[in-house]
């Protein structure tokens, strides 16, 4: 599977964590300078820890950094190193999203790119699943808002009709023998979720609901796959199937 990241979202990404690096450094030089002060003697031990504190924090996100830019370039990374670095990069985003909102930066930049490299983390992971075990779940506004059929809950109440993609979708399912369901929020996701206990999913969403369910989901990995809006937000969405196809190939090692 191949996941590609748009020039515009990595730029976002890297401006917003080396932003996050310089205010670090520039309050560990300022801690520093503050023991020059001789009313903080006192305060020398707790201050050089706080300043050692940064440094270490500075590093480890130069590292995080230097591993951002080696896996945007398409390069592995060694499988021990993985779990830190997805780690990393779950705990650090939502530090990213406040700082984006202090500085009045677009979001779905970052979350798209967030989606991406969580989709390169699973890709390195590199565990192939058996049908059974993977889910596709959907938002429900990949259905026409006309279609009375009712497909949250059971999928194969679908006419078929090829109006939208669910049908499209469900065939897909069907010949790879991996489960599908189409879901109206996250409360309904994490339901069916713990009923299905997958080893692996294809989440469909929009930015803003697949960086969140990448972070709600724990301890299973999630490929995200974006809607396209043609017609604004939660309203006939569309996707790419064949994205969707490549991440079940993917955990299926085809």
């Amino acid at each position: 599977m191949k996941s590609i990241i748009a020039d515009k979202d990595k730029r976002v990404f890297l401006k917003i964590l080396t932003t996050i690096i310089l205010c670090m450094f520039l309050s560990a030089i300022g801690l520093i300078l503050m023991l020059r002060s001789t009313g903080l003697r006192l305060y020398l031990l707790f201050i050089s820890i706080l300043i050692i504190s940064f440094i270490m924090v500075v590093f480890y996100l130069i590292m995080l950094l230097l591993l951002i830019l080696r896996i945007t370039k398409g390069k592995g990374i060694p499988k021990p190193l993985i779990p830190i670095f997805e780690g990393s990069i779950k705990s650090i985003y939502p530090i990213m999203i406040m700082f984006s909102n202090m500085f009045k930066i677009e979001k779905n930049p970052l979350r798209r790119f967030f989606s991406e490299i969580n989709n390169k983390i699973v890709i390195l992971k590199g565990e192939k699943l058996q049908p059974e075990d993977i889910l596709v779940i959907t938002p429900h506004c990949l259905q026409k808002s006309f279609c009375k059929h009712k497909v949250t809950g059971d999928v194969n109440n679908c006419a078929g009709c090829g109006e939208c993609d669910i049908n499209t979708l469900l065939n897909l399912c069907k010949r790879y023998n991996v489960k599908f369901e189409v879901v109206t929020g996250g409360t309904l996701a994490r339901k069916i979720i713990k009923d299905h206990r997958p080893k692996g999913i294809i989440a469909v969403a929009c930015e803003r609901d697949l960086s969140h369910g990448i972070l709600d989901v724990k301890g299973i990995p999630v490929i995200g796959v974006k809607n396209h809006r043609p017609e604004g937000p939660c309203r006939n969405t569309c996707v790419k199937v064949i994205e969707v196809e490549s991440a079940i190939k993917h955990y299926l090692r085809r």
